[in-house]
């Protein structure tokens, strides 16, 4: 999916991180470039859509983001019949939900899921795997599945007054701002007040530059490193400032306080030092001693990173083995320890980059390829759909 990997991945870090002219002076302009071609062969009709002669086997795809539509395009084009089944009513998943439209517009996703429909994959939205349909159902009608379901359980806001109004994660902000779904919470209301957001990865950039956008009176960012090791990406930060965010690096929140109301109306810090960099290779932050201090705050965006969300339990689910942190275990095929059952993105690796998320899927489309190719020699092998 190059023409959405080229607008929202970091390629400063990546592709043109990597270009031999950094040492000498700018490096190509590849995300640019990639933007352009790909645009190019929409605009002249040179992408072809027909669907690819049918080879018998059936598919089944959880999850409508990145990895689950790359996947299911990379199938498609090899004669699989797929379908992709999504929790939601609308397909995309955090390409739609997630990733504002000044980011990424959401009518370039919808082309790559009308582009997926003509190559003869079907979506059906509103389906909870492991409430609506079990695994088991699954492998009784499709010769092959593949989670791509990501990690969307937010990492919690573990400090006093995280339950206060006005204390809210970050997700729920961006999806209430980017789409027409219900949620189980409030709207969420920044305009005119000041936006504390904690945090220093993607989605906090994102919740600083809609909390702007929605009219907030302020919008800093409080993060506990600096900016050579915050995870966030540069051009992002950048963007950020440009549109009025505000930066405050090696800053901890340690408590959200309310006022007589009970609402959120500073939130209690400690400043930061760095000390030796820790197993990621970041300078692990330490406390200063008798540096605490507050900072006014009306709303607060938590943005402390995902987990994968848990099986629902009692769901033959359950039966996929998953490691100390949640994420399901694969092999060098991104097949579970379950035959015929692959898996891949968010969901194995943990929160990442939407690039890795399609190298996974189309590594998992292989691995399914070459799994079901070499139990067609023998089909007794093969499972009874």
């Amino acid at each position: 999916m190059p023409e959405i990997c080229s607008r929202v991945c970091p390629q400063e870090r990546l592709c043109e991180g990597s270009c031999i002219l950094n040492a000498r002076s700018e490096p190509i302009s590849i995300g640019a470039i990639e933007k352009f071609i790909n645009e190019y062969a929409f605009a002249h009709d040179a992408v072809r859509t027909s669907p690819a002669p049918p080879n018998g086997f059936r598919v089944a795809v959880i999850g409508s983001g990145p990895g689950g539509m790359a996947c299911a395009d990379e199938l498609a084009q090899r004669g699989y019949a797929v379908t992709i089944f999504e929790s939601q009513l609308i397909p995309g998943g955090l390409l739609v939900n997630g990733i504002p439209a000044f980011k990424l517009d959401k009518t370039i996703v919808q082309r790559r899921i009308d582009l997926l429909s003509e190559r003869g994959v079907v979506f059906r939205l509103g389906v909870k795997i492991g409430r609506d349909l079990s695994l088991h159902d699954l492998q009784a009608g499709f010769h092959a599945v593949f989670l791509g379901i990501g990690a969307q359980q937010a990492k919690p806001l573990d400090v006093p007054g995280a339950e206060l109004p006005g204390v809210y994660q970050g997700l729920p902000f961006l999806i209430q701002k980017n789409v027409d779904v219900p949620l189980d919470i409030p709207p969420i209301d920044v305009e005119g007040k000041r936006v504390a957001v904690l945090g220093g990865g993607d989605t906090a950039m994102d919740c600083l530059r809609t909390a702007v956008r929605c009219g907030a009176k302020e919008a800093i960012c409080l993060y506990r490193r600096d900016l050579a090791n915050m995870p966030g990406s540069r051009k992002e930060y950048a963007n950020a400032l440009e549109e009025g965010a505000q930066f405050r690096f090696l800053i901890n929140p340690i408590a959200i306080l309310g006022d007589a109301e009970g609402k959120v109306c500073r939130v209690r810090c400690v400043r930061m030092e760095l000390g030796a960099p820790d197993a990621s290779g970041r300078r692990k932050p330490r406390p200063i001693p008798q540096s605490e201090f507050e900072a006014p705050a009306d709303v607060v965006l938590a943005a402390y990173g995902f987990d994968p969300v848990p099986f629902p339990p009692g769901s033959d689910l359950s039966e996929i083995g998953v490691n100390d942190w949640g994420g399901v275990i694969v092999d060098a095929n991104q097949m579970t320890g379950i035959p015929g059952v692959f898996a891949g993105g968010d969901l194995t690796r943990g929160p990442s980059l939407v690039v890795h998320a399609v190298r996974d899927a189309r590594k998992a489309a292989l691995g399914i390829h070459h799994y079901l190719s070499v139990r067609s020699l023998c089909p007794e092998a093969l499972p009874q759909v």
